[in-house]
């Protein structure tokens, strides 16, 4: 049988829109699958950063609680003096610190004498506190802990090893994960008298601190020498104390990197070993330690199943492969008929392909014929809009993300690591010009009794129309910023003296002073305003916050609902 032109030139037609279609599809297929992955690690490499600089803060809390207790006045006279009502005093003031932080397992007053005998020691017993006494109290010298820590200065942070935990009658503490951070306690002649010590639970820790991330996110902890603390699978976990080695860089190569530090981070798409049946893809950072610490460095990693990761672009692909089908079949028919007519459409819509590969816009589809051609340009620009949709939901989960790292979920205002930020941009710009800046702390007076007669939601929303009464008195050049509970820090930039800062913080309190009418109940509040002045009351954020909430408190010393600029005569305006 013999073809004539038009059905041999019908067929290569055909022949030859069915391959530039496959072709087509496949290289649309390819580029929106390398632009997901890429994209996922991003996204994960983005997640793993904000999960680091959570566990930052975590360990800064930990060391500010450890500051408040070692520099508490009962801590002195304990450890001096060792009479009942003082190691009564600092007995409550441990059980209050682990009810309001359930991961902490241990807390502990250690001396520096009688082979560093434990003075006073609450553990966490199951869903109870007890204090141990008498003579379930042991020495602790031998402990690097006690010993490393009484070499310390006053305020500086001692960070353990992480390790199972094997001390006699640690309670719930025991065999459990844990890391020990403490702080010496210094008597105004610089001598080291003992040692506050916070034992944390590394599970409950790391379950409350991941517990924001996606289901399918697997969460890695190692330690500067690679051995796993924290994996999906628990028995591969601390395999140094069980007699044998289980390595981040022996399951991720490129991780060797981070140990040997050589760098700081890693993005891999691990396919092989453990993982070769469920490849991932996995984000590793590298944090030194900024703490006296036997730990020089833990490496914190996420990952995600590549499935997951694969799910739109394979979802895209399908769209492709019945797109390319019915092209194929619609060309098949009409080829002899439209060879001419189909060959510029074809040719057009691979440029527009390749200018949307290249990043480039797309121009020059045939939306609006109304043939076969018409639907693969109307196909091919859905799911360009599909993929250019994706990337922007991906470009807003990160923003997100970074909001969430930078703000208090609550109230909407800075948290402390933005506020932080900001005033030490603003401290260098005040030493450069020569300016004057004000810290103020402030605190919502018996705010735990609102909590505790009201509920919690009631006092959520108290605090954010308190916020909201601290935006509407300040300017928009200061900046309020909620620092934790019910407490409140505010920047005042550029003042002229101290009447200044003294006049925006008796707004404030007038301010808070008025009625809150909050579900139909009428609340009337006050507040305690602290202020600290720079420079005179301090060059350094960490000075200028701790005597603005010395002020703080001498305000609530002089009955509550009063305002203190920090001076060692400070009186309440």
């Amino acid at each position: 049988m013999k073809f004539g032109i038009a059905a041999r030139l019908g067929l290569i037609l055909a022949a030859v829109v069915v391959l530039a279609a496959g072709l087509t599809g496949y290289y649309a297929y390819d580029v929106s699958r390398a632009l997901l992955i890429e994209s996922a690690k991003n996204e994960l490499l983005t997640s793993t950063k904000v999960l680091a600089r959570r566990i930052m803060l975590n360990r800064d809390e930990i060391s500010r609680n450890l500051q408040l207790l070692s520099n508490h006045p009962a801590a002195f006279t304990a450890l001096e003096m060792g009479k009942p009502a003082q190691l009564d005093q600092l007995a409550d003031l441990f059980e209050l610190i682990m009810k309001a932080n359930p991961g902490y397992f241990q807390v502990r007053l250690i001396s520096a004498l009688d082979n560093g005998m434990e003075r006073v020691r609450v553990d966490r017993d199951g869903p109870r506190l007890m204090r141990v006494t008498a003579d379930d109290l042991q020495e602790k010298g031998h402990f690097p802990y006690v010993f490393d820590t009484l070499q310390l200065v006053a305020n500086e942070t001692y960070l353990s090893r992480i390790v199972i935990n094997h001390e006699r009658g640690a309670h719930s503490g025991l065999e459990q994960p844990t890391v020990q951070l403490a702080m010496p306690v210094i008597d105004p002649q610089g001598k080291a008298l003992g040692v506050v010590v916070i034992n944390v639970d590394l599970n409950g820790t790391f379950a409350l601190l991941a517990a924001d991330l996606p289901k399918d996110f697997q969460l890695f902890l190692a330690n500067s020498h690679g051995d796993f603390l924290i994996h999906p699978d628990p028995a591969q976990t601390f395999g140094f104390d069980k007699g044998r080695r289980v390595l981040v860089q022996e399951q991720f190569t490129p991780t060797g990197d981070l140990v040997a530090g050589k760098t700081d981070q890693v993005l891999i798409e691990a396919r092989d070993g453990p993982y070769a049946t469920a490849p991932v893809v996995a984000a590793f950072i590298a944090r030194k330690a900024t703490l006296s610490s036997e730990e020089t460095q833990l490496i914190v990693g996420l990952a995600q199943p590549f499935a997951s990761v694969l799910e739109q672009a394979n979802k895209l692909g399908v769209v492709t492969l019945r797109i390319v089908l019915i092209l194929c079949a619609v060309c098949i028919l009409l080829a002899a008929f439209v060879a001419r007519a189909v060959t510029r459409p074809i040719n057009n819509m691979s440029r527009a392909v390749q200018h949307f590969a290249e990043g480039y816009p797309v121009s020059g589809l045939p939306l609006e014929r109304n043939d076969e051609i018409g639907i693969l340009a109307r196909s091919f620009h859905r799911m360009q809009n599909q993929i250019r949709q994706q990337l922007a939901e991906l470009l807003r989960r990160r923003a997100e993300l970074e909001q969430l790292a930078q703000h208090d979920s609550l109230t909407g205002l800075p948290n402390r690591l933005l506020f932080a930020e900001h005033v030490e941009r603003a401290l260098s710009g005040a030493r450069r010009d020569g300016t004057r800046l004000a810290l103020m702390f402030i605190d919502i007076d018996k705010f735990k009794l609102i909590n505790d007669n009201l509920g919690h939601v009631f006092g959520d929303l108290l605090l954010k129309e308190f916020s909201e009464r601290i935006r509407s008195v300040l300017r928009e050049s200061d900046m309020p910023a909620r620092i934790g509970g019910d407490e409140f820090v505010v920047l005042l930039h550029t003042i002229q003296d101290d009447l200044d800062a003294s006049v925006v913080a008796e707004k404030l309190r007038l301010a808070i002073n008025q009625p809150f009418v909050l579900e139909g109940q009428t609340l009337i509040v006050s507040a305690c305003i602290g202020i600290a002045l720079y420079p005179e009351a301090g060059t350094e954020l960490l000075e200028l916050s701790r005597h603005a909430d010395q002020a703080m408190y001498r305000a609530k010393e002089n009955g509550r609902n009063a305002v203190t600029i920090y001076s060692p005569t400070a009186e309440s305006i």
